[in-house]
């Protein structure tokens, strides 16, 4: 029979034991946490890349000195493009109010000018009325929140810059983590902008849900020009993180949601989540009328 010492030992052993296992337990669960949150932040950052890659319009995403250089469209490929020749001449600014508009060097599509400078811009309500060959889309255009970008739609619009355009790419399913038809290139290829650029406005605490307008950019800064995109379903949860304050927000659809699903709804040319879309869809005019 054992003394009250050795039982004494024996219960300290295993009491030491439990605790060196219990240890053990709580080291791998944290090890297991720690590995789950990696993969996790792998995932957004892969996300992330991919939905940027898909939305940067053509012309401006290499650095400033090689923006005239070999452009890269938004796709999973990067094809070059002609390069207009570098100009040494300072790049021209124009201010409407608190915007400033910057020319970037390159030969503006459909022979777009610099918005003219004034004192003030509008803030008032604006309505973009997007007429396609498949119907009309109406948008409420929020001039409060993003009033440099309303005010360059508009200049745009009322010189015809978008009539008788395509929309260029659609990106969508489950893959590709959002659903976006992306228009606003005169040239519909993806490279076309109006030659100046603006910075990013109304990126915070918005969403990217369906029927939500918001703008195209390059990795440049201050890249927006006249490439938007249409968001025709809500983007899933790893989409909404990598759109997340990245672009400009400027309206939402009012009317009209059932022409974008005749737009959208053939899906991408050739299958797959993301290219041309099989609908050709074709803007015949986007007039934007603000205030009154």
């Amino acid at each position: 029979m054992a003394s009250s010492k050795e039982r004494r030992q024996r219960e300290l052993a295993e009491a030491r034991a439990a605790r060196q296992a219990q240890r053990r337990r709580l080291a791998h669960r944290r090890r297991q946490q720690r590995l789950a949150i990696v993969a996790g932040f792998i995932a957004i950052v892969v996300a992330a890349s991919t939905i940027a890659a898909i939305l940067l319009t053509g012309k401006d995403d290499q650095p400033d000195v090689a923006a005239a250089g070999a452009a890269t469209t938004p796709t999973a490929t990067a094809p070059t493009a002609t390069a207009p020749t570098p100009s040494a001449a300072p790049r021209q600014t124009s201010r409407v109010g608190q915007c400033t508009y910057t020319s970037n060097g390159e030969a503006p599509a459909r022979g777009a000018t610099l918005p003219a400078a004034a004192a003030t811009v509008d803030t008032s309500p604006a309505t973009m009325v997007i007429i396609t060959d498949a119907g009309t889309i109406t948008a409420a255009l929020d001039a409060q929140k993003a009033p440099c970008t309303v005010h360059a739609l508009r200049t745009l619009a009322d010189a015809r810059y978008f009539d008788g355009t395509t929309c260029h790419r659609q990106t969508g399913g489950a893959d590709a983590g959002i659903s976006v038809l992306q228009c606003g290139d005169p040239t519909g290829t993806g490279n076309g902008g109006p030659g100046y650029g603006y910075a990013n406005e109304n990126t915070q605490g918005v969403t990217y849900d369906r029927g939500v307008l918001a703008m195209a950019h390059s990795q440049l800064p201050d890249s927006n020009g006249s490439q938007f995109f249409i968001n025709y379903q809500n983007p899933t949860p790893q989409g909404a993180a990598a759109l997340a304050g990245n672009y400009t927000v400027f309206g939402k659809i009012t009317k009209g949601l059932d022409v974008l699903d005749k737009l959208t709804g053939p899906g991408v040319e050739g299958g797959g989540s993301d290219g041309a879309p099989a609908s050709k869809p074709k803007i015949l005019s986007i007039t934007i009328t603000q205030g009154g």
